[in-house]
């Protein structure tokens, strides 16, 4: 990889190095050891990919018809990709998804009012003036439209927008980077072909096309991403760290008077805030950091919170489908070796949604164009039956799971049994898969599985 002085002015700074303290895969680096990367190597990567993307398109369009891209176009996306998540906080997505509304207590169906992209515009525009970094005003505002998706005053070259952060359809430089780079280090194997995806673009009526030969290419990125999801970003394992994670860092930001949650206004706080947290709460001697010093020495130990089970919600219930709540699981507990029975804070439950991109919808037919001749001059959208017959039917699936923060076989065994009669209540028959998961327990001479 090749980065001109003046991206490498930008590398070479506090708010680029600071990536380097947060994992690409948050608390999935507890489950697969060797995902270990971080932050900053995805944005170096990003960075590439754009520079490959921009020369890519430049170079497809006809002859005697020049896209007329310029150096600033092409150091505005760079820049773009290289900063386009210097906003992320302490494990990523936990941080903006998990922790902050139940700091704030911001309504999950209402647009919150902070995130990690407008953040890293923020963070971007800082570390120019910080570092005494020369960029003219207009380029600055560029990158921070690119970082930000903000496409508002754009009168030409709008399918600059595509290339980082695509809003019509996700296919992006950022995804390509990201899933190859994740399914590497998690050694998970992917069926798309990102390197036949850039070599077979161009750019039609002001947008990214595709070749038609590559359809199937297409869907298959949308499944990979989805596979992604489903064995690695989810992993079972992996979100029983997210939810310990979570309240250790509840219980510190209350104790630190909310030092890490209002640390998202100030840009001079927000670039102390990073993955350490957890080391500054498990050696902190402070008494008021207690609970939160348990629950990191819990993890530690692997004492993680259990899984309980899961169901998948049948495909008829999907679209109208109500996130399940703890009250919605110990309503149903009926009679159990608790004293007192299960309370709401005893279990989690998590209602999760994966989909291809668009929600229920297919994102090949509803946002993506192709041509099929390299002198084409129009585009068009191709049927997914006219591609193959053993695409999905459907395009999004949810799935609900509960854990316990109790390891005590007497809680397992009450939450198991509130979740089937759940079930049984909402779909009139227990949808889980198993029975009920049986608990493993640690004796020394077995090893634990991990």
């Amino acid at each position: 990889m090749y980065f001109n002085p003046k991206l490498c002015d930008v590398i070479d700074t506090a708010q680029m190095q600071r990536l380097r303290e947060l994992k690409q895969l948050g608390t999935s680096y507890y489950v697969f050891p060797g995902a270990a990367h971080n932050r900053f190597e995805h944005s170096l990567g990003t960075c590439h990919l754009a520079n490959t993307v921009f020369e890519s398109i430049k170079r497809s369009a006809p002859v005697g018809r020049s896209l007329g891209l310029n150096a600033e176009d092409k150091l505005c996306v760079q820049l773009a990709g290289l900063c386009h998540d210097v906003g992320h906080g302490p494990f990523s997505h936990v941080f903006d998804n998990e922790f902050l509304p139940l700091r704030h207590g911001w309504d999950p169906k209402e647009p919150a009012p902070w995130n990690h992209e407008r953040m890293g515009a923020d963070m971007f525009t800082w570390c120019l003036e910080d570092n005494h970094i020369d960029l003219e005003p207009h380029i600055v505002r560029r990158v921070c439209d690119f970082i930000t998706s903000n496409e508002e005053g754009t009168k030409e070259k709008r399918y600059l927008f595509d290339i980082i952060a695509n809003k019509r359809n996700g296919i992006d430089v950022d995804k390509f980077e990201y899933l190859l780079r994740d399914a590497y280090q998690a050694g998970v194997r992917m069926s798309v072909d990102t390197m036949r995806l850039t070599s077979h673009m161009k750019v039609i009526d002001d947008r990214i096309c595709f070749k038609s030969s590559e359809a199937n290419n297409v869907y298959a990125l949308f499944h990979s991403r989805a596979r992604m999801h489903e064995s690695v970003y989810t992993h079972k394992k992996a979100k029983a760290v997210e939810y310990m994670v979570v309240d250790a860092l509840v219980e510190a930001d209350a104790a630190w008077n909310g030092r890490i949650s209002n640390s998202i206004w100030d840009v001079n706080e927000f670039i102390k805030m990073d993955d350490t947290l957890l080391k500054q709460i498990e050696f902190s001697e402070d008494p008021a950091l207690g609970r939160a010093r348990d629950i990191v020495r819990r993890l530690r130990r692997r004492e993680l919170y259990r899984f309980v089970n899961e169901y998948t919600v049948p495909e008829e219930r999907v679209v109208d489908f109500r996130p399940v709540t703890a009250e919605d699981i110990t309503s149903c507990q009926g009679t159990n070796r608790i004293p007192g029975g299960l309370k709401p804070q005893d279990v989690i439950v998590q209602s999760l949604k994966i989909d291809y991109g668009k929600k229920h919808l297919d994102p090949v037919e509803n946002g993506v164009r192709f041509f099929h001749y390299w002198d084409d001059e129009t585009s068009v959208s191709i049927s997914k039956d006219k591609i193959s017959s053993l695409l999905p039917r459907t395009f999004v699936q949810r799935i609900v799971r509960v854990f316990s923060r109790r390891r005590e076989p007497e809680y397992i065994e009450a939450i198991a049994l509130a979740f089937s009669n759940f079930q049984r209540r909402q779909l009139g028959e227990e949808a889980q898969i198993t029975p009920m998961k049986r608990q493993r327990t640690r004796s020394p001479d077995s090893h634990a599985t991990r």
